[in-house]
């Protein structure tokens, strides 16, 4: 897998060069941006979202509450630890429970996110810029967007990955439909939903990662075309992939950090029933909950499994979609300057010809 992993950054990168190569051939018709985030976005996510499955299983157990009961307990919050008992309960495969509503929501999800995004931006240049107003607008609106539409995946996908404590009536799901069906009958449709405001709370976590994002990048592009103007070279309006992903990287590393008691949060609302009884409902009851029976130890757990793992998935993502957007407009231009020409051509043929018909005459 870490192979498919090189081959794509690789991908992405000759995209980069060829946006920036002259074509003799330019295409034919306007590139459809959309089907271009949605696919990038889509294929990004299903590579790193599948190297990444076991370090995400990990970090989920981390966060739950059953960490501290039963066999669970006696690892004392160590990732190696559990991940002991991941395998010892469900094998290998045990670390890679809950992709697949992983990989099914991936598409959807990037796609929302990015267009969400794009789509406020835009509606809001006009009236404030593109500063740091702009970005938070535009990132709280994408994730609490994104966040809408795709929770009910998540949330089976977060309920596959906690191991299940029949003791206490919890049930051990055999199989993804077993999982929708059971939370369904037992929980009705808000079942699906259970965490969602947490989710909601997590946006600032996006409002903070664009905001940084945008402000590094931009300082980045200016030091740039400084040095190039000092040097008689043409400024530039876009950045290395190499350099967007460590911009990326560092955006949304402070975000996760100075945000993540969320995260926790939304793992303990999407666990299920203890003896019938929902422990965790809102997220600053259990935040609350959390910090007074675990301290500042609980509402942290699993962050640096959880950094080791979103930091370089979103760093790929949005050195994807820049890449991605880069190639699109030049290609676009290409193609306008193409036809431009083609309709001068056009003119000149035609007057050409009329000249010579009158002069026959």
């Amino acid at each position: 897998m870490g192979l498919f992993f090189v081959v794509f950054v690789i991908f992405l990168i000759a995209i980069s060069a060829h946006a920036n190569s002259i074509d003799t051939k330019p295409a034919r018709r306007l590139h459809n941006p959309n089907l271009f985030n949605l696919l990038s976005g889509g294929f990004a996510g299903t590579i790193s979202s599948t190297i990444t499955s076991p370090l995400e299983v990990i970090k989920t157990q981390l966060q739950s509450s059953s960490t501290g009961i039963g066999a669970m307990s006696k690892v004392q919050g160590s990732p190696l630890g559990v991940a002991k008992e991941i395998y010892k309960a469900d094998g290998i495969t045990g670390f890679w429970r809950g992709l697949p509503p992983t990989l099914v929501g991936i598409i959807p999800a990037r796609s929302v996110y990015f267009y969400s995004y794009d789509l406020t931006k835009n509606t809001l240049k006009p009236k404030i810029g593109l500063g740091s107003l702009n970005a938070a607008i535009s990132g709280i609106m994408a994730g609490f967007t994104s966040n809408t539409v795709t929770n009910p995946i998540w949330m089976v996908k977060t309920r596959m990955q906690l191991l299940s404590d029949t003791t206490v009536g919890q049930k051990a799901y055999t199989s993804y439909p077993d999982a929708i069906k059971t939370i369904y009958r037992e929980e009705g449709l808000g079942g699906f939903y259970r965490g969602i405001t947490a989710s909601y709370w997590g946006c600032a976590e996006g409002c903070v990662q664009f905001v940084l994002y945008e402000k590094l990048k931009g300082k980045l592009i200016d030091r740039e075309n400084n040095r190039r103007k000092a040097e008689g070279k043409k400024a530039v309006s876009k950045l290395p992939p190499l350099t967007l992903f460590c911009t990326a990287a560092v955006s949304k590393c402070v975000a996760t950090v100075s945000t993540y008691p969320h995260e926790v949060a939304r793992t303990r609302m999407r666990e299920q029933a203890r003896s019938g009884v929902f422990k965790y409902n809102g997220m600053w009851q259990t935040i609350g909950t959390v910090f007074k029976e675990e301290g500042r130890k609980g509402i942290y757990a699993g962050m640096g499994t959880h950094v080791a793992r979103v930091v370089p998935n979103s760093a790929l993502m949005f050195m994807s979609y820049e890449i991605v957007q880069n190639w699109i407009r030049t290609e676009n231009k290409k193609t306008l300057a193409m036809r431009e020409e083609e309709g001068k051509q056009g003119e000149r043929h035609g007057g050409r010809t009329n000249g010579r018909t009158c002069f026959t005459r």
